[in-house]
C-alpha cells in the first residue's frame, strides 16, 4: 500500500461532539504518488497502523483512478 501515498503527516485533534462530548481525531495527510494532496480524519477507535495504512491506500486509489479519467 505504501506505493500508494507518501509523506504523511498526523495531527492530533480534539473536538466535541453535537452532544458537548469531547472526541479525539486523528488528521493524517499525504500525498498520492502522483503528488495529489489530500487528507482524512480517523476517530481514536480506528487509529492503528493497519487501519491508517488501509484508509489512506483507499483514498489514493480513488483520487488516482478519478485523476485518470
Amino acid at each position: 500500500m505504501a506505493e500508494l501515498f507518501h509523506d504523511v503527516d498526523i495531527v492530533e485533534r480534539t473536538e466535541l461532539t453535537r452532544e458537548g462530548r469531547s472526541q479525539k481525531l486523528y488528521r493524517v495527510s499525504a500525498y498520492t504518488a502522483s503528488g495529489i494532496y489530500f487528507r482524512i480524519d480517523l476517530p481514536e477507535k480506528d487509529f492503528s497502523k493497519e487501519k491508517v495504512a488501509k484508509a489512506l491506500g483507499k483514498k489514493a486509489q480513488q483520487l488516482e483512478e478519478i485523476k485518470a479519467l
